[in-house]
């Protein structure tokens, strides 16, 4: 037997008698070399085990929780639900605005940050190589392989482009835009997240910050579709999902929403009998109206960076998914109006459906559609109205009879007007002209002389003139600056020995520099006097008349639904506070006072503010809100667009301005004489014949109003930003006016009408204000005399 073998034999049954053998070798006692590799195989197996051990506790007990998160997420398959806008409807439940089923284009984020074609020459390398011999190449040449494939597959992306430019009708510039968008959007959010992700595995394992080792993996949004053309038609989503054969795995179209405007156009039938006698016809007119609210509704836009920042679909910061939030361009968001004042009421929140890819079953989260937002409106007088102030029924561009020296006949007016519920405040009617939706008609000289932009009923304002005097008698005889039983003289001019300033309106060599003689009250409103209301002005001095200003709603927004403030820089850059949608005016405070003392204006300043001129102006909506306020005897009830405020908080004014009931009545008393009596201003048109025709013809009413004539800024008709002597001297045309039925003589309906640069509030604007009482009549407001259907243009 070899020894070897005998000797580990003995070694493991006798080794004790052994070492007391004479014969035994000392050397034997040392582990064989076999021992010493048995011995070392079995200590690094145990080193295996605990260090196989160490990382099982790790992943199992420290980390356990969070890779359970991460593989459950993986599990997890998100899609979204599609949710709706609430619709906007008017006082009798037409739906003004309101989302529609459509479709929507989506693009592979792949093809967004054109890695699309990379990936795709690289597959397409492979399958031609073979696999063995692609592993085989050395990055250069698996490189050069794949950037000979590379143009072809480039070539499917520029088409996809232009189709999408081409059937979107979208510019290229603007594709790139939102393109760039989704990438600046997705780079942000996977940034965030990944510094997140290398955060906590950093303060796990410890280690260098500047040489910690973090690899980031792709985030959901870099393996998601982004929308890049909301809102398709049917015909251009059809024709996408065919192009989805030339061009698969490149795009998707979804199922999405689009926002409709049902009466953003209607055709309007108007009865021309009752015009002024030059426009009369008796063949009705078809009035073709775009637009048709659209200063009010507002619009909805594609979303940009400062919605996503205020509140985004994913925190960057948490990851955290709000399903209410804003995606790139794969949303929509409130432009103006009330799509954007009430943008939160309206946008409604998401659905989701969570699968998992394990087993069967889903969890589904429904959306929850925007809530509806219910407005005063009636749409059918609105289009009335609108159709009232085109330019086709001929009551907004100048006629002979208008006499406007400054403008020759034919050319169009800017107007606004308004209609108000005097018992509610509510607004039934409230029309800009031109409206948004006509300035694609327009060339550039006239965009800019008309602007349609601006909302002019409620954020244009202007010096009231003349229609403020009844404001100014209430307030003097509340005052009691002056009684009902006294007489004021007209002398013509007010100022003694100054007879070139200050004057009457009828102290003109045309007229003989005639006078009015002594007035009472209502004759001073019926007739317009000027000296009447210098002196009112003069008694209740400038601070008490302008703080009756600030009473009757002048010098603040009425927050009627269209106001908002936001942020914006200044000149300097710096962030500033500011009111869009709605103007307040201008009144004098104490520091502008304070001022014109110190410049020695306060005697003329102080009275001119008493015939609407000076320091001072209002819109539209708060002349009809002021007289409104007369008709009730002084109570406060502002305007108001909305049945419901969501908002809850809005400021509204209340309380009562406790006029003295006897002003209130010589006030409407002198209103209805200024037009239901021949020598009132707002009577009657005197032709070139010197034949003259009532303004007002409407039957079975009564009216109380009040036409002016107010200076106007200079009107740059050439462009060039400098003002020739023939384009100074404009006059604005009012009528702000009551009407009710005349079994009641109580007023029901507030109504303001304005005409840029239209000269004669009389013979301008006073022939609108005939129609629109004819409208109520037409819409049944009024005792009817005859109805005449709006329907909705096709």
């Amino acid at each position: 037997m070899p020894r070897r073998l005998v000797d580990t034999l003995l070694g493991c049954a006798g080794a004790p008698l052994l070492r007391h053998s004479d014969h035994m070798d000392h050397h034997r006692t040392i582990p064989s070399m076999y021992h010493r590799r048995l011995l070392l195989i079995a200590a690094v197996m145990t080193l295996v085990v605990l260090v196989l051990g160490a990382q099982l506790a790790r992943l199992t007990v420290v980390e356990g929780a969070q890779r359970l998160e991460r593989a459950e997420e993986r599990l997890h398959r998100r899609s979204l639900l599609p949710t709706f806008r609430g619709s906007i409807l008017d006082r009798a439940g037409r739906r003004l605005a309101v989302d529609r089923p459509g479709y929507a284009l989506a693009l592979r984020y792949e093809v967004i940050t054109d890695q699309w074609a990379i990936s795709q020459a690289r597959h397409q390398a492979i399958r031609r190589l073979g696999r063995s011999t692609w592993y085989e190449m050395s990055p250069e040449q698996r490189e050069r392989a794949i950037h000979d494939r590379r143009p072809a597959w480039s070539a499917k992306t520029r088409r996809l482009y232009q189709e999408i430019c081409r059937l979107g009708e979208i510019s290229q510039p603007e594709l790139e835009r939102r393109l760039d968008a989704i990438r600046g959007e997705v780079q942000s959010l996977a940034a965030a997240v990944w510094q997140r992700q290398r955060a906590s595995e950093l303060a796990r394992y410890g280690g260098d910050d500047e040489s910690f080792a973090f690899r980031p993996g792709k985030i959901r949004e870099q393996m998601e579709a982004h929308v890049v053309l909301p809102n398709l038609s049917d015909e251009v989503a059809f024709a996408f999902r065919a192009l989805a054969n030339d061009l698969p795995g490149m795009f998707e179209v979804r199922e999405a929403r689009r926002r409709e405007y049902p009466w953003s156009a209607a055709d309007v039938r108007l009865d021309r009998s009752s015009l002024p006698r030059p426009l009369q016809s008796s063949q009705p007119l078809v009035v073709h109206v775009e637009g048709v609210a659209d200063h009010i509704l507002g619009s909805v836009r594609v979303v940009q960076a400062e919605d996503v920042e205020r509140r985004p679909f994913r925190n960057p910061q948490t990851g955290e998914v709000d399903l209410g939030g804003y995606r790139s361009v794969d949303d929509r968001a409130g432009a103006f109006g009330l799509e954007r004042v009430f943008e939160d009421h309206l946008r409604g929140v998401r659905g989701e459906i969570r699968r998992r890819v394990d087993v069967e079953g889903e969890r589904r989260t429904q959306p929850r559609p925007g809530d509806d937002l219910n407005t005063t409106l009636d749409i059918v007088l609105q289009a009335r109205l609108q159709a009232i102030l085109s330019h086709e029924f001929g009551l907004t561009v100048v006629q002979p009879f208008h006499r406007n020296e400054k403008l020759p006949a034919g050319w169009p007016l800017n107007s606004a007007a308004v209609i108000l519920e005097i018992e509610t405040g509510e607004v039934l009617a409230l029309v800009s002209m031109p409206t948004r939706a006509m300035a694609d008609d327009l060339g550039k000289d006239r965009l800019r002389l008309e602007n349609p932009w601006v909302n002019r009923a409620i954020e244009a304002v202007y010096p009231p003139g003349s229609i403020i005097k009844p404001l100014v008698l209430t307030a003097a005889v509340t005052e009691g600056v002056h009684r009902l039983d006294q007489t004021i003289e007209c002398t013509g001019h007010y100022f003694p020995g100054r007879d070139d300033i200050a004057r009457c309106w009828i102290y003109r060599e045309k007229w003989g520099f005639a006078t009015h003689g002594p007035l009472p009250a209502e004759d001073a409103v019926a007739r317009s006097c000027n000296i009447f209301f210098y002196t009112l002005a003069d008694r209740l001095g400038i601070e008490r008349i302008s703080r009756w200003y600030r009473r009757f709603g002048l010098g603040s927004v009425l927050h009627v639904g269209l106001e908002q403030v936001c942020t914006e820089p200044n000149d300097a850059g710096e962030p500033r506070t500011v009111r869009i949608g709605e103007a307040g005016g201008t009144v004098p405070d104490a520091d502008e006072i304070a001022e014109i003392r110190r410049a020695g204006r306060e005697a003329f300043d102080t009275i001119i503010l008493g015939i609407g001129q000076g320091p001072i102006t209002w819109t539209p909506l708060q002349a009809a809100n002021a007289y409104a306020t007369i008709a009730r005897g002084g109570v406060v009830r502002d305007a108001t667009l909305l049945v419901d405020d969501p908002r809850g908080t809005r400021p509204k004014r209340c309380g009562d301005l406790s006029l003295d009931p006897r002003a209130v009545q010589a006030a409407l008393e002198g209103l209805r004489r200024s037009v239901m009596e021949h020598y009132g201003t707002g009577h009657h048109i005197r032709y070139a014949d010197h034949s003259t025709e009532p303004i007002f013809n409407a039957k079975g009413v009564t009216i109380w109003g009040k036409t002016g004539t107010a200076q106007a800024p200079p009107l740059d008709l050439n462009g060039d930003h400098e003002i020739a002597p023939d384009e100074e001297g404009f006059d604005h045309a009012w009528f702000v006016g009551l009407v009710g039925p005349n079994d009641t003589r109580r007023p029901m309906f507030a109504i303001a009408v304005i005409v840029e640069y239209g000269g004669s509030g009389g013979r301008v604007a006073g022939p609108i204000a005939n129609q629109i009482i004819h409208a109520l009549q037409h819409e049944g407001y009024l005792p009817a005399v005859e109805f005449t259907q709006v329907r909705r243009s096709r």
